[in-house]
């Protein structure tokens, strides 16, 4: 860790140390590492006797809402508004756009506070006052953590906070599989393990507790799984019908596209959902093959391996095609 990013975990430091009133926000259908990040850095600037809210820009999905705190987040509307006008300070965690919060990031945007952003996404826009940007970081959740214990020690770090950094690493790194896995990841999660995170629980609490319906939808979406390009490319497809029958949201869909790297030789997966005027595209890859650009052509974006878009107003099949066909044309060819 250079001297920079330590001198700018001590000015956040210091701001929150300062701050009345904070408002903690993340990015629009958050996962485990948005909601741990915002709950985690939520217990630590509530332990300094702060006042805090989690304002989300829409709910999170019923299998992080177990997480301490969780009850406690609200979803941006009025009183969302009535927390952004009284905030002193506004951190924003896990994007690198304002964009991706549509109203709300707006209100921010135009709000009076002092703005913080912290993430690990690459090309951030410079929307903060202060901004945590490393982009080798595993998650934003590890960032929080480095942030409490390089501001107060490891001994600050509560069950509470540790048990939600704990998950917010574990699911952004995909169970600790994924690149920048590394030795530091393990030693961070060694000491929040030490402070109270169980790692038994958080696993069975966001895998294991799937509904009959979602099981039901990913055997839909497993029949639909096609191989492209000589094998090297795989989609999966979620049709609106298939929502419809099997009583499941979009939000069911969270972690299907990884099966698509399960099949030996796919270098590059994609999971297409289709959803009330637009399609939702999910990009993984693995080796050579970087899918964050490829997002980008749809004014998507993401890391390299791991990435989206969402495609409006356009015909399902027609994206599906289209899509296909471009992620195709960056296989390199042996």
């Amino acid at each position: 860790m250079n001297n920079d990013h330590q001198s700018i975990q001590s000015s956040i430091a210091g701001v929150i140390s300062e701050a009345r009133t904070v408002v903690i926000t993340t990015h629009v259908n958050p996962d485990g590492d948005a909601i741990g990040s915002a709950l985690g850095l939520w217990h630590w600037i509530c332990s300094k006797g702060a006042e805090a809210q989690v304002v989300l820009p829409n709910a999170a999905p019923e299998n992080l809402r177990w997480l301490p705190g969780a009850s406690s987040m609200i979803t941006y509307g009025p009183a969302g508004i009535e927390w952004l006008e009284r905030a002193d300070v506004v951190v924003v965690l896990d994007l690198n756009t304002l964009l991706r919060l549509g109203e709300l990031g707006e209100r921010i945007a135009a709000s009076s506070a002092r703005i913080v952003n912290i993430d690990h996404h690459t090309h951030p826009q410079a929307f903060a006052e202060i901004a945590l940007i490393d982009t080798d970081a595993c998650s934003t959740c590890s960032m929080i953590a480095e942030l409490i214990i390089a501001s107060d020690g490891p001994e600050a770090l509560t069950p509470n906070m540790s048990m939600c950094l704990y998950t917010g690493i574990m699911t952004d790194t995909g169970s600790f599989r994924f690149p920048r896995t590394n030795a530091n990841v393990f030693r961070l999660v060694a000491a929040l393990l030490e402070r109270g995170a169980d790692p038994v629980k958080c696993y069975d609490e966001v895998m294991n507790q799937s509904s009959f319906g979602r099981t039901r939808l990913l055997g839909a979406a497993l029949a639909s799984l096609q191989l492209h390009a000589s094998g090297s490319v795989c989609t999966m497809t979620v049709r609106r019908s298939d929502l419809i029958d099997t009583k499941c949201s979009v939000d069911d869909v969270e972690g299907f596209v990884h099966h698509t790297l399960s099949i030996a030789g796919v270098m590059l997966g994609i999971l297409f959902v289709e959803v009330d005027g637009e399609a939702k595209c999910s990009f993984r890859s693995k080796g050579d093959t970087f899918v964050r650009d490829l997002a980008a052509t749809w004014g998507g974006g993401g890391h390299v391996y791991a990435a989206g878009a969402r495609i409006r107003h356009r015909p399902f099949q027609e994206v599906v095609d289209e899509v296909t066909a471009a992620a195709i044309s960056i296989i390199p060819i042996e």
